[in-house]
């Protein structure tokens, strides 16, 4: 009989599915809704993007207090709740009649994300990999790509012929069955709750079981992490980077379609060539990062992303072609700085206080994912365009590059000391 199946990649693979239902809808598919919307509600681009930047604000706090948690919680209980809440919450917009009822229903998305997306995915992954952390990372945030892949052209039909009430429908109904199943089986919270290890690596008989490694700054006190320039630096260029993928992703629908003349149709196949793109990157940064440094890697993905917002800037709808190049640039750029935002603050603080440094970079990530979507809205109806706009995006992705020039000279010089203190 050849070697068991590592049962890790069951796990993973229980956790795309969650993350690709999750995230797909949430982030990447109820964004198509918006020119509908607007057509029926007659909200302008600001009115119609707030409720998403008002639930990435929100999202802050639950993710927050979702990352204390899962430093003495299992995950699994917290999953299952907002599996529910989630699917009750897009229930109810199709429900809605005015702004104020599509603001509530977002809250209640953004608390049902916050317990199933995310924090308790990446938390989970993290106690499963070591070894392979950069390529299971990689297939995993690959699932909110394929998410957005697929459940654009699941619902395209009912896009082109603006049935968008139906098409929240399919989406509760994806979301319900997608989000709980996993739960339920095969997601387990530790490998020892199998009988098994990180990365199922054997064990010498009569050896401590293995423990998940320290990150470079790894093992100090959250207060002693709080202190050190690496976590502002990391944390400017992460809030940066989400703030530039969050606000594109909310907006690049109306700019597309509203500005440049796309129809629902059109749209929905460029979403789908977008995040197929964007599941290459994140396969592609996730093994690069497994191979070379992955702070080189993080700086490799905002040159990436730069790139993808200069297309955005001169594109012209009536250019198809370039329009598709777009969507692969800025896909695979999108992706890869998600991607390395995870694996890097894994790789600088990973061990006992992980989860609450992560909830709280995802917090601030979170709230600069509101801003950006809140800014992008605001100067398209004062501009009357969205150029202002990614010109401040440009701006922005060059000062998070600078800033990860300097987490990588400080990364370095923690190494070195590091590696010398055995010899003291």
């Amino acid at each position: 009989m050849g070697k068991p199946v590592f049962y890790g990649w069951y796990v993973l693979g229980g956790l795309f599915t969650m993350y690709a239902v999750s995230n797909g809808i949430a982030n990447f598919t109820l964004p198509l809704l918006y020119p509908s919307l607007m057509e029926e509600f007659g909200w302008n681009q600001a009115q119609i993007t707030r409720p998403a930047a008002i639930k990435f604000l929100f999202a802050s706090v639950y993710n927050l207090a979702v990352g204390f948690l899962l430093d003495r919680y299992s995950p699994r209980p917290l999953m299952a709740a907002g599996a529910i809440i989630m699917s009750v919450g897009l229930s109810s917009m199709i429900l809605m009649d005015s702004l104020a009822f599509f603001t509530g229903a977002y809250l209640l998305l953004a608390f049902g994300l916050s317990l199933c997306g995310l924090i308790p995915c990446m938390v989970t992954v993290s106690r499963w990999f070591t070894v392979y952390r950069g390529r299971a990372v990689g297939i995993l945030l690959m699932a909110s790509s394929a998410g957005g892949a697929i459940l654009p052209l699941v619902i395209r039909g009912q896009l082109a012929d603006e049935a968008w009430r139906a098409a929240l429908l399919t989406l509760s109904t994806i979301a319900i069955i997608g989000l709980l199943v996993p739960v339920l089986w095969p997601v387990r919270t530790r490998p020892a709750d199998k009988g098994t290890t990180p990365d199922g690596l054997p064990v010498a008989e009569g050896a401590a079981p293995q423990s998940e490694p320290l990150g470079i700054f790894g093992g100090t006190p959250l207060a002693t992490a709080a202190r050190m320039p690496v976590f502002y630096l990391l944390l400017t260029a992460t809030g940066i980077l989400w703030f530039c993928i969050t606000g594109v992703l909310q907006h690049q629908a109306l700019y597309l379609g509203r500005d440049n003349g796309l129809d629902g149709g059109s749209l929905a196949l460029v979403f789908s060539v977008f995040f197929w793109c964007s599941i290459i990157g994140k396969f592609a940064f996730g093994w690069l990062s497994d191979h070379f440094a992955k702070v080189n890697i993080m700086l490799l993905a905002v040159i990436n992303l730069s790139v993808g917002l200069l297309i955005l800037r001169f594109i012209e709808a009536s250019d198809m072609k370039l329009v598709y190049v777009y969507a692969a640039v800025y896909g695979i750029g999108f992706s890869g700085a998600f991607t390395m935002i995870q694996l890097m603050i894994a790789e600088l603080f990973s061990g006992p206080t992980y989860g609450r440094i992560l909830g709280i970079y995802v917090a601030v990530d979170t709230i600069s994912a509101g801003i950006g979507v809140a800014v992008l809205g605001e100067m398209r109806v004062a501009f009357d365009s969205y150029l202002p706009a990614i010109n401040l995006m440009l701006g922005l992705v060059a000062v998070a590059f600078v800033c990860m020039l300097l987490v990588k000279r400080l990364s370095t010089q923690r190494q070195a000391m590091l590696a010398e203190e055995p010899a003291v």
